[in-house]
This record gives C-alpha cells, structure tokens and sequence, in this order.
C-alpha cells in the first residue's frame, strides 16, 4: 500500500519540502509518483517508518539543544533500524540504486496488463467488429461541393466589391433634396 504525501505531511506535522530534502540525501530510496492521485508522491509502509525514525532523531536533537541536524546521527539510526550500506552519493547521480528494482516491478505489472489484454482480445469473436466501410465516393463527393462552395464565395465576393465600390460612388456625388419647397426641386 502507497500513501500519499498529503496524508503523511497531516500526520506526522511535517512540511513536505522536509520530505524532499531527505529523499535527496536517499534516506527514503526511491520515492514514486503515482499518477491515481495527481502524480503525488507516494510512500510505502517502510518509507513510512524511515520518516517516523528520522522525524523522531532529528526532534530528539532539538530537545537537547542542537539547532542544526546532525545528519551523522540521523544515518547511523537508519543503519541500525534498517540495515544496509550508507555511504555519500554525489549530488548529481539521477538513478537511486533501488531504482531498478521498482522498474523491473512495474515492467513486470506492463507485461502482465499485455496478456491479459490480449488474451481478452483473443476471447472475442472475429464478428463483433464491422467490415470497414469504402467512403472514397464520399470523400469526392465532399470535395467538389467544396469547390463549388469555394466558387460562390468568390462570387459573392466580387459582388460585395462591386456592391462597395458604388456606394462610395454615391457618396462622392452631390445631395440632393428629399423635399420639394415651393414647386422647385
């Protein structure tokens, strides 16, 4: 079970660039984002349990008077609870070493999802798909009435050309009464 970094940050009181820092120094391993919850970074129960010890180390450090976390310290308790080798890593490496574990894991689960897609194709019957449908007709039919259309717009723009030019036209040329005064036009 992966829980969310929402609900880890709510519980243990953190603040999640806290999180960050220490996946940084890959005291967590290899965090991933699940993308079920908005691409959010999700932790598994031992993770969990690293943040616990490492927020439980570096509080115990402050209740002695130590402002500035002694990272030292904060390592040798993950040794000692979890095992392993801790060692420095370059800040520029860009693949965690239990990176390859998990994408064997999830190439894995791909594979699996593969079979049994096409297992489930293979259950279905051939007939449940029509024949595709020839439209080329249709297809010609389309284009020329598009170039009719292309042809009566053309006209229509000529006519709305011609239609502006006279008005401009009449309005170059004198006014004249609408009104006739005394039998003069």
């Amino acid at each position: 079970m992966r829980i969310p970094i929402s609900r880890i940050v709510k519980e243990l009181n953190l603040e999640a660039y806290q999180l960050r820092e220490w996946e940084k120094r890959d005291w967590l391993g290899e965090v991933l984002k699940d993308p079920l919850q908005n691409h959010q970074r999700v932790y598994t129960e031992e993770q969990v349990e690293r943040i616990q010890l490492i927020s439980e180390t570096i509080q115990a450090q402050r209740a002695r008077g130590i402002k500035r976390t002694h990272l030292e310290e904060v390592e040798a308790r993950l040794l000692e609870r979890f095992g392993g080798e801790v060692k420095r890593m370059d800040a520029d490496l860009v693949v965690a070493p239990q990176s390859l574990n998990q994408i064997v894991e999830l190439l894995m689960g791909q594979n699996q999802k593969i079979n049994d897609l096409q297992q489930l194709m293979q259950q279905q019957p051939k007939n449940q798909l029509p024949d595709p449908v020839d439209h080329t007709d249709v297809l010609t039919d389309m284009k020329n009435e598009l170039k009719k259309s292309q042809e009566r717009e053309e006209q229509l723009l000529a006519i709305v050309q011609q239609l502006q030019s006279d008005l401009d036209e009449l309005k170059k040329a004198p006014s004249k009464s609408k009104w006739k005064f005394w039998g003069k036009d």
